[in-house]
Order: structure tokens, then sequence, then C-alpha cells
């Protein structure tokens, strides 16, 4: 896990690995996405690399970077219009999001 170090326009990228469809592969974010997008795994009770595995299948032709923060945005409006999270794992918060953030082509 490397950064490019924060800088006067704001936070550096940390670079992550991940398994990706069964294949490893390096993404650059900014750190609270990381954190945004642990909290998404934690409430799902998923692992990193099964929800990247997830968008990754439905992007398309999109980048997998800017297809895992619009998730992350999906997640959270979807959250606040249906008034919270669900406490006990798995959620159609999920399935919605992922729906409304990557369709299915």
């Amino acid at each position: 896990m490397g950064g490019t170090g924060g800088g006067k326009d704001g936070p550096g990228l940390l670079c992550r690995n991940v398994k990706v469809s069964g294949r490893r592969t390096s993404l650059r974010m900014e750190p609270y996405i990381w954190d945004s997008l642990k909290e998404i795994c934690e409430r799902e009770q998923l692992s990193l690399n099964e929800i990247c595995t997830q968008i990754d299948e439905r992007r398309g032709e999109a980048n997998l970077t800017a297809s895992i923060r619009v998730f992350i945005v999906s997640y959270y409006r979807t959250a606040i219009g249906n008034r919270g999270f669900s406490e006990d794992g798995h959620s159609p918060l999920l399935d919605r999001a992922m729906d409304d953030a990557v369709p299915l082509d």
C-alpha cells in the first residue's frame, strides 16, 4: 500500500491490490473512498474482492475505479432514501445500489 502523499490539492491516492474476477489488479483511490468501500463491505458481509468483482462484472466499458466511486455514492444515496441501513447482514440496499450505479447491459 503506497500513496502519492497529500498536497495542497487534497489527500493523496492510495494504491491497493485487489483480486477482481480471480485476477490481481491495482486500484488508486482516495483514502476516504477506500474507507467508504471498507464500511460497505463490513455492512454487507462481503470481502473487498467480492464487491469489486460484482462491480467489474457489471461495468461494461467504464473504468473500474470510476465505477467503484459511482457505486459508493449510489449505495449511500440509496441508504438515505431508505432511511437507514439494515443491521443484520446482506441487505437489498447492496442490490439496489449496484443496479442503479452499474446496470447490467
